[in-house]
């Protein structure tokens, strides 16, 4: 209990020494907050329950924040690359876009999710992702995502490095070497924001025999340097994956979290 209040306690005095030392003008710094809430639990897609190995590998939130699709895996029931969609309302259940062998998926139009399929050739396919059921408005031979759709990651090293400083602190990890622990935990991805004022960090541990466990996602502000936890899990790391995260149109940070959405958007006061 003890070690928790002085973990606690440092991350307090770290996120504002960092917030000071990059810049000591900047109101919304000191004032950074996170709001959480969950979308949807998604236990089961279409008529099928999941398994308890299932686990969600990638979101992409509609442009509008309307929906949210996914892509999952079921261990137990042999699915690797299944696609989903759930809305954001969370007033209806995850329908069954595709059961497996997707490769790629993106927002093609206004409420149209395009994603390809198959092996081989494979197909490409658009549905309309708010009809009562889910039916291909359109099938053509296998078109890959436009380069245009994704999101850079890892591409502020800046960034990356304050938030490794940031997590060194709390961790008491100095220079990254861990100080009476064996797990050490690093700041391994970045995904910027529209707009380029905010980056969520993906952070998880490692022990001395190289097992990932432990992941974590951060807020943080690029202008000043804050840092502010979103969520973490303790544990196995397919249960909150870097792959598993994405900003939206509206501003707001998506990831997935074991078998759930979550939405996290940055709060001033």
């Amino acid at each position: 209990m003890r070690h928790a209040f002085l973990l606690a306690g440092i991350s307090a005095i770290a996120a504002g020494c960092i917030g000071e030392q990059e810049n000591t003008k900047s109101p919304v710094a000191s004032r950074l907050a996170t709001i959480t809430s969950s979308l949807a639990a998604i236990t089961v897609v279409g008529i099928d329950t999941l398994s308890d190995s299932a686990w969600i590998h990638r979101v992409q939130p509609e442009p509008d924040g309307g929906s949210v699709a996914f892509l999952f895996a079921d261990p137990g029931k042999g699915i690797t690359r299944g696609l989903g969609l759930v809305e954001s309302s969370g007033t209806t259940g995850a329908q069954l876009a595709w059961p497996d062998s997707v490769g790629s998926f993106w927002w093609s139009g206004a409420h149209q999710l395009s994603f390809t399929a198959g092996t081989g050739q494979g197909v490409r396919v658009v549905v309309d992702a708010h009809a009562a059921q889910l039916e291909a408005l359109q099938i053509t031979g296998a078109q890959s995502r436009p380069s245009t759709q994704l999101l850079p990651r890892n591409s502020n090293t800046a960034a990356l490095s304050r938030a490794q400083a940031f997590i060194d602190s709390i961790r008491i990890q100095p220079g990254g070497t861990p100080q009476g622990s064996t797990l050490r935990y690093l700041a391994d991805s970045i995904i910027l924001a529209p707009g380029d004022t905010f980056a969520a960090v993906h952070v998880l541990a490692t022990d001395g025999r190289g097992t990932i466990v432990n992941p974590a996602w951060y807020l943080a502000h690029l202008p000043s340097g804050h840092v502010q936890p979103i969520d973490s899990l303790t544990g196995r790391s397919t249960g909150l994956p870097s792959s598993a995260g994405e900003w939206g149109a509206d501003g707001a940070f998506y990831y997935a979290k074991e078998r759930s959405i979550w939405r996290a958007t940055a709060k001033t006061h």
